[in-house]
């Protein structure tokens, strides 16, 4: 599995891969008295290694800074706690579009998700659904930029948030209820416990979400429940999980601009809506002996979505989709010849069906998946890392789309094989102590899916996109502060996108994405933590009709920033701001529309009051009550359609731990 792992340290101390507003605080920093920290350790390459001498761009969330923020999900906490740049939810949920580096209306498919090392990202274009995960029980979020097919094969060609839940301890119990009341009608109700009984460890939860929502028809509600047992007994440890949810929507729809000027909160589509519901299992097994680990990860998703748009007269869709997957690998640990030396090599099954009722007919799909990867880590005594991968696998993606004579769209049929390859390698150096540099080449790729395929300009499956990047960081840690500067570059051809001149999916012309990502934070006393990330991004055409265009949907710039000060041991005061600069709108690939997406900088801030057993906060969203969007589109650069974000929100909350 992937790790991140943030020790527990001292109150006030934090992860020491952190994100800050500089290498200016590194000075500042370095003349504080710092706390004993234990150094971070990571296994992106499954395999445990030093995170401060990793040849990876990463950043960990901790279970201390979600609990201190109050965020209300998964999704909410990588925005807000990472600085991960993100669009509306346009089917009306909580699951914000998370985008690392660029990908715009495509940012899903290209990221993958997973949950204990285990994938959660789609094969249909829909985003993994992270609001459903129970909060409380997240040890960690560890999020890692760049080109990563080499270990997590298609769809990772912008990197991977993985999340981590915590793992029972001895004969500790611990357990905890919370309700909320927030705006527009907002209710929340959560309960979650977890339960050690010597080497078996249990742990339950449940989520109760109810919303009407900023918009008219614009209301929301979900229920999510999970077990969950974990096993360790000498050199064997193991776990499985069972999750259910069941989410429906209201779709409010997009809105003219000058609707939106007029009125933000109404609606087009008043009795449009959409459900989803989803099971999933996941199960882990490995054993140790001597310097060889033998490991197995499975799961198996079953997933229902429908949805109905009475306002263009469509009938009631309903779909069925299945995945399943097995990933057993090996793992050697050992020191030769005076270097620490870490190698793995694996292989990846995963199997997935479709099938869609809609209007002219039943659509199905299916993909299988066969995948084998190696990879090595070397620790030299120069204090020099090298890291070095290979991944080959291959898809056969199959579809068969009736067509849709009310939406213009022809029958499709395909039978699809492809060969693909990922590498990577990756360099690091120590510096100083506390100061490392690293430079990373990989090469990544992302298949159609069923979405993409269903309608194309050739009436054919689309060709594997594929990704090579570039990037080169500098890490700085001194006691519980920290800073990373990256710089990276990604060139893409076969880029899978929706085409606005083509009215249809294609593969476009060949892309660029390059810019600079700054991250840290800084306590300059132990009360007052200050963190900030700042990314500044170029994504542009660079052949074609439109080379040297600008790509749609992706800001250039984008900022958070974060105070945190305890006022006290019951006391604790947290402001926040986001900053998503100005982007073009979808449909203008040209660049030719004067209007764009306007940039947008949302403020957050939360009290909260704790003693042994109980917290009582109050938190509020959007306080400046900020009227806007972040997601909307053209055709012809004619009057946009926009999607409004919520405006100002304020939410009462309390909890009791048992």
């Amino acid at each position: 599995m992937l790790f991140l792992n943030s020790v527990r340290v001292a109150p006030g101390v934090r992860s020491a891969l952190a994100v800050a507003c500089g290498l200016a605080l590194s000075g500042a920093g370095m003349a504080q008295a710092q706390e004993a920290v234990e150094p971070v350790v990571v296994t992106a390459s499954r395999m445990p290694q030093l995170l401060q001498t990793a040849p990876i761009g990463a950043t960990v969330i901790t279970a201390e800074q979600i609990q201190r923020s109050g965020v209300a999900d998964v999704n909410e906490a990588i925005r807000k706690l990472a600085g991960v740049a993100s669009t509306s939810d346009l089917s009306n949920g909580r699951e914000n579009v998370l985008d690392l580096r660029g990908f715009g209306a495509t940012a899903s498919q290209n990221m993958v998700v997973l949950l204990d090392g285990i994938r959660l990202s789609e094969n249909e274009g829909v985003a993994a659904r992270l609001t459903s995960i129970p909060l409380d029980l997240v040890d960690r979020i560890e999020i890692v930029r760049g080109g990563s097919s080499v270990l997590w094969g298609e769809g990772a060609s912008s990197g991977v948030i993985n999340v981590i839940l915590k793992t029972g301890q001895g004969d500790v119990s611990r357990a905890r209820i919370s309700a909320a009341v927030e705006s527009f009608g907002g209710q929340e109700l959560q309960a979650d416990g977890r339960w050690g009984l010597g080497p078996v460890a249990l742990d339950a939860s449940f989520k109760r979400v109810r919303s009407n929502g900023f918009r008219d028809n614009g209301s929301y509600k979900q229920d999510a429940m999970a077990v969950g047992v974990q096993w360790q007994q000498a050199a064997w440890r193991g776990g499985l999980r069972l999750m259910q949810e069941y989410e429906a929507s209201r779709l409010p729809g997009s809105l003219l601009y000058s609707g939106f000027k007029a009125n933000p909160r109404a609606t087009i589509t008043p009795q449009d809506d959409a459900s989803n519901q989803e099971t999933r299992l996941l199960g882990n097994l490995a054993h140790q002996w001597g310097v060889w680990s033998l490991q197995m990860d499975a799961g198996y998703r079953e997933r229902q979505p429908s949805y109905q748009y009475v306002s263009f007269g469509s009938p009631k869709v309903v779909g069925h989709t299945t995945q399943n997957q097995l990933t057993p690998r090996l793992v050697y640990t050992s020191a030769l010849w005076g270097a620490d030396v870490k190698a793995l090599m694996g292989l990846d099954w995963q199997q997935w069906s479709f099938d869609k009722t809609g209007s002219d007919g039943l659509e199905t799909g299916s993909q299988n998946n066969r995948a084998f990867f190696v990879q090595t880590d070397v620790h030299l005594p120069t204090q020099t890392r090298v890291s070095v991968g290979w991944r080959e696998e291959r898809v056969r993606k199959e579809g068969d789309f009736p067509g849709d004579v009310a939406w213009g769209m022809l029958p499709v049929s395909y039978d699809r094989r492809d060969k693909l390859h990922a590498g990577e390698l990756g360099v690091s150096q120590t510096v100083v102590p506390g100061w490392d540099v690293y430079g990373r080449l990989a090469s990544s790729y992302r298949l159609a899916n069923v979405d993409d395929n269903r309608t194309t300009p050739s009436q054919g499956p689309l060709l594997p996109q594929q990704n090579t990047d570039r990037e080169l960081g500098v890490k700085w840690m001194s006691g519980g502060d920290g800073a990373t500067l990256r710089f990276f570059s990604q060139k893409t051809v076969h880029e899978i996108a929706f085409d606005s001149v083509l009215y249809a999916n294609a593969n476009l012309d060949p892309t660029r994405r390059a810019g600079t990502e700054i991250e840290g934070h800084w306590s300059p006393v132990k009360a007052l933590t200050l963190a900030a990330t700042w990314q500044q991004l170029t994504a542009r055409f660079r052949a074609g009709a439109n080379a040297g265009k600008e790509m749609t949907q992706v800001a250039p710039h984008t900022a958070t920033a974060r105070v945190t000060y305890r006022i006290n041991d019951q006391h604790t005061l947290e402001l926040g701001m986001q900053y998503l600069a100005s982007s073009r709108y979808v449909g203008d690939e040209d660049n030719l529309c004067a209007m764009r997406v306007p940039s947008s900088t949302l403020l957050d801030a939360r009290y909260a009051w704790t003693d042994r057993v109980w917290t009582i906060a109050l938190s509020g969203a959007n306080l400046a009550d900020k009227k806007g969007f972040n997601y909307g589109s053209t055709y012809l650069c004619g009057e946009p359609y926009v999607y409004p974000y919520a405006g100002r929100s304020v939410k009462l909350s309390a909890s009791r731990q048992f």
